[in-house]
Protein backbone atom coordinates (compact mmCIF):
# COMPACT_ATOMS: atom_id res chain seq x y z
CA UNK A 1 0.00 0.00 0.00
CA UNK A 2 2.77 2.13 1.23
CA UNK A 3 4.51 1.90 -2.22
CA UNK A 4 1.36 2.64 -4.38
CA UNK A 5 0.97 5.95 -2.44
CA UNK A 6 4.47 6.64 -3.31
CA UNK A 7 4.33 6.04 -6.65
CA UNK A 8 1.00 7.79 -6.95
CA UNK A 9 2.45 11.24 -5.07
CA UNK A 10 5.78 10.54 -7.18
CA UNK A 11 3.33 10.63 -10.32
CA UNK A 12 1.70 13.57 -9.41
CA UNK A 13 4.77 15.60 -8.20
CA UNK A 14 5.91 15.11 -11.81
CA UNK A 15 2.94 16.19 -13.31
CA UNK A 16 2.12 19.02 -10.88
CA UNK A 17 2.86 21.75 -14.00
CA UNK A 18 0.48 19.96 -16.27
CA UNK A 19 -2.22 20.34 -13.59
CA UNK A 20 -1.39 23.92 -12.98
CA UNK A 21 -2.05 24.74 -16.39
CA UNK A 22 -4.92 22.87 -16.97
CA UNK A 23 -6.32 24.47 -13.60
CA UNK A 24 -5.67 27.86 -15.04
CA UNK A 25 -6.87 26.89 -18.67
CA UNK A 26 -10.51 25.73 -16.92
CA UNK A 27 -10.68 28.41 -14.91
CA UNK A 28 -10.52 30.83 -17.90
CA UNK A 29 -12.72 28.69 -20.16
CA UNK A 30 -15.38 28.85 -17.25
CA UNK A 31 -15.20 32.63 -17.39
CA UNK A 32 -15.65 33.02 -20.81
CA UNK A 33 -18.17 30.45 -20.96
CA UNK A 34 -20.51 32.56 -17.95
CA UNK A 35 -19.74 35.79 -19.85
CA UNK A 36 -20.62 34.24 -23.34
CA UNK A 37 -24.31 33.34 -21.52
CA UNK A 38 -24.54 36.15 -19.35
CA UNK A 39 -24.68 34.16 -16.38
CA UNK A 40 -23.69 36.82 -13.67
CA UNK A 41 -21.52 35.41 -10.65
CA UNK A 42 -19.91 36.18 -7.54
CA UNK A 43 -16.47 34.53 -8.02
CA UNK A 44 -14.72 31.26 -9.61
CA UNK A 45 -11.88 30.08 -7.63
CA UNK A 46 -9.93 27.34 -8.87
CA UNK A 47 -6.76 25.15 -7.17
CA UNK A 48 -4.85 21.68 -7.68
CA UNK A 49 -4.75 19.87 -4.27
CA UNK A 50 -1.97 20.25 -2.76
CA UNK A 51 0.34 17.09 -1.67
CA UNK A 52 -0.84 16.46 1.91
CA UNK A 53 -4.43 16.84 1.06
CA UNK A 54 -3.54 14.50 -1.53
CA UNK A 55 -1.81 11.96 0.40
CA UNK A 56 -4.90 11.74 2.77
CA UNK A 57 -7.34 11.43 0.26
CA UNK A 58 -4.98 8.41 -1.06
CA UNK A 59 -4.86 6.84 2.85
CA UNK A 60 -8.72 7.60 3.35
CA UNK A 61 -10.02 5.76 0.41
CA UNK A 62 -7.70 3.31 0.17
CA UNK A 63 -9.15 1.93 -3.45
CA UNK A 64 -6.55 4.17 -6.01
CA UNK A 65 -4.04 2.88 -8.06
CA UNK A 66 -3.59 5.16 -10.90
CA UNK A 67 -4.27 8.97 -10.56
CA UNK A 68 -6.66 9.46 -12.78
CA UNK A 69 -9.30 7.77 -10.47
CA UNK A 70 -8.68 11.08 -8.44
CA UNK A 71 -11.11 13.13 -10.09
CA UNK A 72 -10.29 16.18 -8.00
CA UNK A 73 -6.85 16.83 -8.31
CA UNK A 74 -7.75 19.96 -9.87
CA UNK A 75 -10.90 21.55 -8.60
CA UNK A 76 -13.13 24.74 -9.24
CA UNK A 77 -15.75 26.68 -7.50
CA UNK A 78 -18.18 28.85 -8.79
CA UNK A 79 -20.32 31.29 -6.58
CA UNK A 80 -23.54 32.48 -7.86
CA UNK A 81 -25.53 35.63 -5.84
CA UNK A 82 -28.84 32.86 -6.67
CA UNK A 83 -29.96 29.64 -6.94
CA UNK A 84 -31.81 30.05 -9.99
CA UNK A 85 -28.58 30.72 -11.68
CA UNK A 86 -27.12 27.87 -10.33
CA UNK A 87 -29.38 26.06 -12.21
CA UNK A 88 -28.07 27.70 -15.51
CA UNK A 89 -24.27 27.24 -14.37
CA UNK A 90 -25.14 23.26 -13.96
CA UNK A 91 -27.07 22.97 -17.72
CA UNK A 92 -24.51 24.87 -19.34
CA UNK A 93 -21.65 22.77 -17.55
CA UNK A 94 -23.66 19.63 -18.96
CA UNK A 95 -23.40 21.25 -22.35
CA UNK A 96 -19.94 22.10 -22.51
CA UNK A 97 -18.25 19.29 -21.31
CA UNK A 98 -18.32 15.60 -20.80
CA UNK A 99 -19.98 14.49 -17.62
CA UNK A 100 -18.95 11.82 -15.30
CA UNK A 101 -22.38 11.54 -14.07
CA UNK A 102 -21.06 8.35 -12.17
CA UNK A 103 -19.21 10.53 -9.50
CA UNK A 104 -20.87 13.84 -9.78
CA UNK A 105 -23.08 14.81 -6.48
CA UNK A 106 -26.14 16.74 -6.28
CA UNK A 107 -26.13 17.33 -2.35
CA UNK A 108 -29.45 18.57 -2.54
CA UNK A 109 -30.63 14.69 -3.58
CA UNK A 110 -28.46 13.65 -0.47
CA UNK A 111 -30.55 15.10 2.06
CA UNK A 112 -33.84 13.75 3.43
CA UNK A 113 -37.01 16.05 3.01
CA UNK A 114 -36.90 17.46 6.53
CA UNK A 115 -33.30 17.88 7.15
CA UNK A 116 -31.13 21.31 6.24
CA UNK A 117 -27.80 21.64 5.46
CA UNK A 118 -24.63 21.91 2.60
CA UNK A 119 -26.44 22.15 -0.79
CA UNK A 120 -24.05 22.52 -3.92
CA UNK A 121 -23.26 20.26 -7.18
CA UNK A 122 -20.17 18.45 -7.21
CA UNK A 123 -19.67 17.67 -10.73
CA UNK A 124 -17.03 16.10 -12.11
CA UNK A 125 -16.18 16.78 -15.99
CA UNK A 126 -13.45 16.32 -18.88
CA UNK A 127 -13.01 18.38 -22.17
CA UNK A 128 -15.72 18.09 -24.37
CA UNK A 129 -14.75 15.74 -27.31
CA UNK A 130 -15.27 19.15 -30.01
CA UNK A 131 -12.75 20.57 -27.97
CA UNK A 132 -10.15 18.41 -27.15
CA UNK A 133 -9.93 18.89 -31.47
CA UNK A 134 -8.49 22.31 -30.29
CA UNK A 135 -4.42 22.57 -30.15
CA UNK A 136 -5.13 24.44 -26.62
CA UNK A 137 -6.95 22.04 -25.50
CA UNK A 138 -4.95 18.74 -26.58
CA UNK A 139 -3.11 17.71 -23.66
CA UNK A 140 -6.27 17.81 -21.40
CA UNK A 141 -8.28 15.97 -22.99
CA UNK A 142 -7.77 12.87 -20.68
CA UNK A 143 -7.89 14.81 -17.67
CA UNK A 144 -10.98 15.21 -15.25
CA UNK A 145 -11.21 17.53 -12.60
CA UNK A 146 -14.52 19.25 -9.88
CA UNK A 147 -16.38 21.85 -10.68
CA UNK A 148 -18.69 22.80 -7.69
CA UNK A 149 -21.42 24.92 -7.90
CA UNK A 150 -23.01 26.67 -4.87
CA UNK A 151 -24.27 30.06 -3.89
CA UNK A 152 -22.61 32.85 -2.02
CA UNK A 153 -24.77 31.62 1.03
CA UNK A 154 -24.75 27.88 0.51
CA UNK A 155 -20.17 29.08 0.68
CA UNK A 156 -20.98 30.94 3.53
CA UNK A 157 -22.48 27.62 4.84
CA UNK A 158 -19.98 25.54 3.78
CA UNK A 159 -17.21 27.44 5.08
CA UNK A 160 -18.70 28.29 8.63
CA UNK A 161 -19.62 24.26 8.80
CA UNK A 162 -15.94 23.66 8.12
CA UNK A 163 -14.91 26.16 10.49
CA UNK A 164 -16.92 24.81 13.45
CA UNK A 165 -15.85 20.97 12.33
CA UNK A 166 -19.15 19.26 11.64
CA UNK A 167 -19.40 17.65 8.20
CA UNK A 168 -23.17 16.57 9.10
CA UNK A 169 -26.09 17.35 11.49
CA UNK A 170 -25.38 13.66 13.26
CA UNK A 171 -22.17 14.99 14.34
CA UNK A 172 -22.80 18.12 16.63
CA UNK A 173 -23.67 17.50 19.86
CA UNK A 174 -27.21 16.48 20.47
CA UNK A 175 -27.86 20.27 22.41
CA UNK A 176 -27.36 21.94 19.26
CA UNK A 177 -28.81 19.98 16.61
CA UNK A 178 -31.93 21.80 16.53
CA UNK A 179 -30.25 25.08 16.24
CA UNK A 180 -27.07 24.22 13.88
CA UNK A 181 -30.84 22.39 11.57
CA UNK A 182 -32.53 25.87 11.70
CA UNK A 183 -30.06 28.32 11.33
CA UNK A 184 -29.18 25.89 8.12
CA UNK A 185 -33.06 26.14 6.84
CA UNK A 186 -33.05 30.14 7.40
CA UNK A 187 -30.20 30.06 4.68
CA UNK A 188 -32.31 27.94 2.64
CA UNK A 189 -35.41 29.71 2.67
CA UNK A 190 -33.24 33.07 2.22
CA UNK A 191 -31.85 31.67 -0.58
CA UNK A 192 -35.29 30.75 -2.37
CA UNK A 193 -36.39 34.43 -1.39
CA UNK A 194 -33.92 35.89 -3.22
CA UNK A 195 -34.15 34.05 -6.07
CA UNK A 196 -38.31 34.64 -5.96
CA UNK A 197 -36.56 38.42 -5.61
CA UNK A 198 -35.13 38.24 -8.63
CA UNK A 199 -37.63 36.83 -10.61
CA UNK A 200 -40.06 39.51 -9.36
CA UNK A 201 -38.06 41.94 -10.41
CA UNK A 202 -37.33 40.87 -13.99
CA UNK A 203 -41.27 40.44 -13.77
CA UNK A 204 -41.52 43.84 -12.77
CA UNK A 205 -39.55 45.32 -15.57
CA UNK A 206 -41.15 43.10 -18.57
CA UNK A 207 -44.49 44.58 -17.23
CA UNK A 208 -43.02 48.26 -17.88
CA UNK A 209 -41.70 46.77 -20.95
CA UNK A 210 -44.66 46.13 -22.42
CA UNK A 211 -47.84 48.54 -20.63
CA UNK A 212 -45.04 51.54 -20.70
CA UNK A 213 -43.99 54.04 -18.05
CA UNK A 214 -47.89 55.61 -16.94
CA UNK A 215 -48.28 55.68 -13.09
CA UNK A 216 -43.94 53.94 -12.95
CA UNK A 217 -42.44 55.33 -9.95
CA UNK A 218 -38.59 56.22 -10.32
CA UNK A 219 -36.39 53.44 -9.19
CA UNK A 220 -33.11 52.00 -10.57
CA UNK A 221 -34.90 49.59 -12.81
CA UNK A 222 -37.23 51.42 -14.29
CA UNK A 223 -34.34 54.41 -14.68
CA UNK A 224 -32.79 51.55 -16.76
CA UNK A 225 -34.81 50.59 -18.91
CA UNK A 226 -36.17 54.04 -19.74
CA UNK A 227 -32.67 55.13 -20.63
CA UNK A 228 -33.10 51.64 -22.85
CA UNK A 229 -36.33 52.43 -24.59
CA UNK A 230 -36.61 56.22 -25.07
CA UNK A 231 -36.44 57.88 -28.52
CA UNK A 232 -36.05 61.38 -27.36
CA UNK A 233 -32.75 59.97 -25.46
CA UNK A 234 -31.42 58.45 -28.60
CA UNK A 235 -32.19 61.91 -30.67
CA UNK A 236 -30.27 63.77 -28.07
CA UNK A 237 -27.20 61.47 -28.69
CA UNK A 238 -27.42 61.23 -32.65
CA UNK A 239 -27.26 65.09 -32.36
CA UNK A 240 -24.05 65.04 -30.34
CA UNK A 241 -22.66 62.53 -32.11
CA UNK A 242 -23.07 64.12 -35.78
CA UNK A 243 -22.42 67.60 -33.91
CA UNK A 244 -19.03 66.63 -32.32
CA UNK A 245 -18.27 64.45 -35.18
CA UNK A 246 -17.70 61.70 -32.72
CA UNK A 247 -16.61 58.31 -34.23
CA UNK A 248 -15.67 55.85 -31.16
CA UNK A 249 -18.79 54.70 -29.91
CA UNK A 250 -19.68 52.22 -27.33
CA UNK A 251 -21.60 51.41 -24.28
CA UNK A 252 -20.45 50.10 -20.51
CA UNK A 253 -23.00 49.06 -18.16
CA UNK A 254 -20.64 49.62 -15.28
CA UNK A 255 -21.11 53.59 -16.14
CA UNK A 256 -24.89 53.14 -17.02
CA UNK A 257 -25.21 51.81 -13.21
CA UNK A 258 -22.85 54.62 -11.76
CA UNK A 259 -25.29 57.19 -13.39
CA UNK A 260 -28.33 55.89 -12.36
CA UNK A 261 -26.69 55.56 -8.93
CA UNK A 262 -25.76 59.21 -9.01
CA UNK A 263 -29.12 60.08 -10.95
CA UNK A 264 -31.45 58.70 -9.08
CA UNK A 265 -29.95 60.40 -5.70
CA UNK A 266 -29.51 63.54 -7.44
CA UNK A 267 -33.90 63.25 -8.04
CA UNK A 268 -34.51 62.20 -4.67
CA UNK A 269 -32.75 65.06 -3.27
CA UNK A 270 -33.23 67.99 -5.05
CA UNK A 271 -36.14 67.38 -7.39
CA UNK A 272 -39.97 66.81 -7.12
CA UNK A 273 -39.84 63.99 -9.55
CA UNK A 274 -41.58 60.96 -8.46
CA UNK A 275 -42.46 59.62 -11.55
CA UNK A 276 -40.97 58.13 -14.88
CA UNK A 277 -43.12 60.45 -16.90
CA UNK A 278 -41.84 63.36 -15.38
CA UNK A 279 -38.53 62.78 -16.48
CA UNK A 280 -39.88 62.26 -20.40
CA UNK A 281 -41.53 65.71 -20.30
CA UNK A 282 -38.69 67.35 -19.41
CA UNK A 283 -36.54 65.77 -21.75
CA UNK A 284 -39.30 66.94 -24.11
CA UNK A 285 -39.62 70.22 -23.09
CA UNK A 286 -35.97 70.91 -22.88
CA UNK A 287 -35.08 68.92 -26.00
CA UNK A 288 -33.49 71.36 -27.78
CA UNK A 289 -31.83 73.61 -25.60
CA UNK A 290 -30.29 70.08 -24.11
CA UNK A 291 -28.62 69.17 -27.13
CA UNK A 292 -26.72 72.68 -27.93
CA UNK A 293 -25.93 72.94 -24.21
CA UNK A 294 -24.34 69.58 -23.97
CA UNK A 295 -21.84 70.90 -27.40
CA UNK A 296 -21.77 73.88 -25.93
CA UNK A 297 -20.52 72.29 -22.52
CA UNK A 298 -18.22 69.72 -24.14
CA UNK A 299 -16.45 72.55 -25.88
CA UNK A 300 -16.15 74.53 -23.10
CA UNK A 301 -14.62 71.66 -20.62
CA UNK A 302 -12.14 70.42 -23.16
CA UNK A 303 -10.99 67.43 -21.25
CA UNK A 304 -14.59 65.88 -22.02
CA UNK A 305 -14.67 66.99 -25.82
CA UNK A 306 -11.31 64.59 -25.18
CA UNK A 307 -13.03 62.11 -23.68
CA UNK A 308 -15.84 61.84 -26.18
CA UNK A 309 -13.53 61.85 -28.83
CA UNK A 310 -11.81 59.06 -27.48
CA UNK A 311 -14.89 56.80 -26.46
CA UNK A 312 -18.80 58.29 -26.53
CA UNK A 313 -20.65 55.88 -24.48
CA UNK A 314 -24.17 55.48 -25.91
CA UNK A 315 -27.18 54.47 -23.42
CA UNK A 316 -25.26 55.37 -20.14
CA UNK A 317 -28.30 57.81 -19.70
CA UNK A 318 -25.97 60.60 -19.09
CA UNK A 319 -28.25 63.04 -21.01
CA UNK A 320 -30.59 62.67 -18.20
CA UNK A 321 -28.39 64.42 -15.99
CA UNK A 322 -28.13 67.56 -18.68
CA UNK A 323 -32.00 67.55 -18.39
CA UNK A 324 -31.68 67.26 -14.57
CA UNK A 325 -28.97 70.12 -15.08
CA UNK A 326 -31.26 72.83 -16.96
CA UNK A 327 -33.91 72.20 -14.56
CA UNK A 328 -32.01 73.39 -11.71
CA UNK A 329 -30.55 76.14 -14.24
CA UNK A 330 -33.96 77.13 -14.99
CA UNK A 331 -34.29 77.66 -11.16
CA UNK A 332 -31.04 78.74 -10.37
CA UNK A 333 -30.88 75.76 -8.68
CA UNK A 334 -27.06 76.00 -7.78
CA UNK A 335 -27.20 73.01 -5.23
CA UNK A 336 -28.63 70.76 -7.34
CA UNK A 337 -25.94 72.10 -10.13
CA UNK A 338 -23.06 71.36 -7.57
CA UNK A 339 -24.12 67.80 -6.75
CA UNK A 340 -23.37 66.73 -10.42
CA UNK A 341 -19.51 67.27 -8.84
CA UNK A 342 -19.43 64.88 -6.00
CA UNK A 343 -15.82 64.54 -6.23
CA UNK A 344 -14.53 68.16 -7.50
CA UNK A 345 -12.98 70.42 -4.61
CA UNK A 346 -15.61 73.65 -3.67
CA UNK A 347 -13.81 75.60 -5.42
CA UNK A 348 -14.35 73.50 -8.79
CA UNK A 349 -17.67 72.96 -7.88
CA UNK A 350 -18.35 76.56 -7.90
CA UNK A 351 -16.19 77.40 -11.32
CA UNK A 352 -18.29 74.23 -12.97
CA UNK A 353 -21.77 75.73 -11.47
CA UNK A 354 -20.68 79.29 -13.00
CA UNK A 355 -19.73 77.81 -16.29
CA UNK A 356 -23.20 75.93 -16.54
CA UNK A 357 -25.04 79.11 -15.60
CA UNK A 358 -22.92 81.42 -18.08
CA UNK A 359 -23.68 78.77 -21.11
CA UNK A 360 -26.85 78.42 -20.27
CA UNK A 361 -27.81 82.42 -20.46
CA UNK A 362 -25.99 82.31 -23.56
CA UNK A 363 -28.27 79.44 -25.61
CA UNK A 364 -31.65 80.95 -24.19
CA UNK A 365 -30.46 84.64 -25.31
CA UNK A 366 -29.63 83.24 -28.56
CA UNK A 367 -33.46 81.69 -28.94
Amino acid sequence: MENNKHRLISEFEKDLKHYESFSDKMHLLLKELLRQEHISYHSIENRVKEKNSLSKKIDGKNKYQNLSEITDIVGCRIISYFEIDVEKIVALLSKEFKIDEENSIDKKKMLDPDRFGYLSYHIICSISDERATLREYQNYKDLKFEIQVRTILQHAWAEIEHDIGYKSNIAVPREFRRKFSRIASILEIADDEFSQLKRDIHDYVETISKQGFENIDINAESLKLFIEQSNDLEEIEAYIIDALALKNLSFSEQMQSANISLFLNIINTFTTFKEILEIQNSLQKNKERIKKFIVSWAHARGMLLERFRENFEQKDGFIIGYALMLEFLETNHTEGLAAFFPSASLQAKSEAVALAMKLYREITHAN
